[in-house]
């Protein structure tokens, strides 16, 4: 997607998100520390969750592409706070995974609108439930 749409949706979209983000569908939080600022965000994002062995793991698409803040400062620190439906989970052991690999952990309906919007980029993370 283009960087206005990214910058528009910063300002205006994602206020508006993250008032309905943890308790609609796949959508979650991801709560960040400025690897700079220090300070919290917290940004909205759509999280898939999946087994992986004894692991449950999330898997973000990244919309927008890797160039964006929040991920910069999730893999500054190399974990986040996800928020969703009143729980809150810690994830680390953060993964970068492109392409049908990424997508193939998707639900079907999402992998196929990704792929059509040409989104490859996904990170993945280990859940463990927050202290």
């Amino acid at each position: 997607m283009p960087r206005w749409v990214a910058r528009s949706n910063k300002r205006f979209l994602n206020p508006v998100m993250l008032r309905v983000a943890t308790g609609v569908g796949p959508m979650a939080v991801v709560r960040h520390v400025g690897r700079r600022s220090g300070r919290e965000y917290r940004t909205p994002v759509f999280a898939f969750a999946y087994r992986d062995g004894p692991d449950v793991r999330v898997v973000l698409a990244l919309t927008y592409g890797p160039d964006v803040d929040w991920l910069h400062n999730v893999e500054a620190t190399g974990s986040f706070v996800l928020e969703r439906r009143d729980e809150a989970y810690v994830v680390d052991d953060l993964r970068r995974v492109t392409g049908e690999d990424g997508l193939r952990l998707l639900p079907g309906w999402t992998s196929a609108v990704l792929r059509l919007t040409g989104v490859d980029e996904f990170r993945t993370g280990r859940l463990r439930a927050s202290p």
